[in-house]
C-alpha cells in the first residue's frame, strides 16, 4: 500500500498499490512480484503478447502460478464486447461443471499492454472482486494506477470506477521499443494537466469544489518531468522512457488518491473524448486517446490566453497567469515534437469544444464562458490560432501504415 499525510481535509491518502518497478528487463521479475498468487489469468492482444506477453506466460508457467491466457485480438479496444469476453473467459471449464465444487476462478487478473488493456481488466477485476495488476508495454498514458477506466459503451465512452492495480511493472527495454505515436500518445495525456489542475482551481474557487495542494503540486512536478524528457522520446533515450513512464505513474497514483481524475483530466480530455465519441458515433475505431488529449490542450491553452486579454474578472486573470509561462512551454514543446493532429475540420472541431462541455459533469472552463454566453464565440475563434501555431500535420499524413 502507498500512503501519504496531507493537508487537505482528507489528511491522509492511501491506495492498494504494492510494487511499482520500473526497470530494464522488469518482466523477467514477475514471478517473484507475483509469487503469493496461484491462479493467474494473463489477458493481452496479438501485439503485446508478441512482445512481452509470451515471456510473461512463460515465467508464470515456470513458477507454476498461471491459470491460463487470453489474447485478444488487435486492436483490443475498452469496449463492452472486449470486457465481456475477458471475463467469460476468466474461469476455467470443466467437462461437467459443479456449482458446489471448489471454484476456478483466478486469484489475479494480469494485463500486458498499456491503456485499453489495462482498462478492460481493471473492470473485470471490479466486478469479479479479485486483484489485477499490469505489465505496461507503452508509456502512452496515465491510468496504470488510476482509479477510473474510461470504456466504450455502445457508442457513448462513459468514465467508471474500477480496481486499482496492485502491481505495476514497467520493462523499459519493452518501452523503448514502443511504436512512436504511441510515445507521443503518453506526452499528449501529460501536457493537458496544467489545464487539468487550472480547471481544478477555478472550480475551488467557484463552487466550493474540493481541492488538494499536495496532490495538485504532485501532478505539475510529473508534469514537468514528462515536459523534460519529451524533447528525447524520439531517440527512444532510456532516461527519457524511465522519466515519461515514472511522470505517467504518478499522475494516475494522484487520480487514485483523490478518488477522481479531477487532478488530471479537464477541459483538454473533454474535448479530447468528444472527439472520440464522434468516431465511435460513426463507426470508426477512435483515435489514440492522448493524441486527442494533445489537441483538446492547444486548444485549451488558446482559450485561456483569450481570455486572459479580455477578462475583467480578476481573480481569473490572476489564476490563469500562474499558468501562461508553461502554455508557453507547451507550445514550444510542440514546435519540436509536433505531435499530429486528428482533427482538422472546423465544424469538427468546433462541435468537440461545444459538446465537450457536457461530456461529464465537471465544472472547467467551458462551462464558465457558456455561462458567460461567449463558448460558441470561443470555440470559433480559437481555431485558425490553434491550426496556425500547433498543427504542423495530420496524424495519417505523420503515421500513413497506422492501424
Amino acid at each position: 500500500m502507498i500512503e501519504m499525510d496531507c493537508t487537505c481535509v482528507q489528511k491522509h491518502h492511501s491506495i492498494p498499490t504494492e510494487v511499482i518497478e520500473v526497470s530494464d528487463h522488469a518482466i523477467e521479475k514477475v514471478g517473484d512480484i507475483l509469487k503469493d498468487y496461484h491462479r493467474i489469468f494473463l489477458v493481452a492482444d496479438e501485439n503485446t503478447y508478441r512482445v512481452a506477453g509470451q515471456r510473461v506466460e512463460e515465467i508464470l508457467k515456470e513458477k507454476c502460478i498461471l491459470s491460463h491466457t487470453l489474447v485478444l485480438p488487435s486492436p483490443a479496444l475498452p469496449n463492452a464486447e472486449n470486457i465481456g469476453k475477458v471475463l467469460m473467459e476468466a474461469g476455467r471449464d470443466r467437462e461437467v461443471y459443479d456449482i458446489n465444487a471448489w471454484s476456478l476462478n483466478p486469484d489475479y487478473i494480469l494485463a500486458v499492454g498499456s491503456g485499453s488493456l489495462n482498462d478492460t481488466c481493471r473492470m473485470v477485476s471490479y466486478r469479479l472482486g479479485i486483484p489485477y495488476g499490469v505489465v505496461g508495454t507503452a508509456p502512452s498514458m496515465d491510468g496504470y494506477a488510476s482509479v477510473v477506466a474510461p470504456l466504450l459503451n455502445g457508442r457513448k465512452k462513459i468514465v467508471y470506477n474500477c480496481s486499482i492495480a496492485r502491481h505495476i511493472i514497467i520493462d523499459l527495454s519493452i518501452n523503448c521499443q514502443a511504436p512512436y505515436p504511441l510515445l507521443l500518445s503518453g506526452v499528449g495525456d501529460m501536457i493537458g494537466k496544467y489545464v487539468a489542475i487550472l480547471d481544478w482551481e477555478i472550480s475551488r474557487d467557484r463552487n466550493g469544489e474540493y481541492y488538494c495542494a499536495q496532490i495538485a503540486d504532485m501532478v505539475l512536478k510529473a508534469t514537468d518531468q514528462c515536459v523534460t524528457a519529451a524533447a528525447n522520446l524520439k531517440a527512444r533515450d532510456t532516461a527519457a522512457i524511465r522519466a515519461a513512464s515514472e511522470g505517467l505513474i504518478l499522475s494516475g497514483e494522484c487520480i487514485a488518491f483523490c478518488g477522481s481524475s479531477r487532478p488530471a483530466s479537464g477541459t483538454e480530455h473533454m474535448i479530447g473524448q468528444t472527439w472520440e465519441v464522434m468516431d465511435v458515433e460513426e463507426g470508426k475505431v477512435p483515435n489514440l486517446h492522448g493524441i486527442e488529449v494533445g489537441e483538446g490542450t492547444f486548444t485549451a491553452i488558446e482559450i485561456f490566453r483569450r481570455l486572459y486579454q479580455e477578462t475583467d474578472d480578476q481573480h481569473i486573470k490572476g489564476l490563469i497567469e500562474k499558468y501562461l509561462p508553461a502554455f508557453d512551454r507547451i507550445e514550444r514543446l510542440q514546435q519540436t515534437l509536433q505531435i499530429p493532429f486528428t482533427v482538422t475540420d472546423k465544424e469538427r472541431y468546433t462541435e468537440g469544444i461545444l459538446r465537450g462541455r457536457t461530456f461529464r459533469e465537471r465544472y472547467t472552463i467551458l462551462q464558465y464562458l457558456y455561462d458567460l454566453g461567449k463558448l460558441e464565440e470561443y470555440a470559433d475563434a480559437v481555431y485558425e490560432p490553434v491550426m496556425k501555431k500547433y498543427c504542423f500535420s495530420t496524424f495519417r499524413e505523420q503515421f500513413p501504415d497506422w492501424q
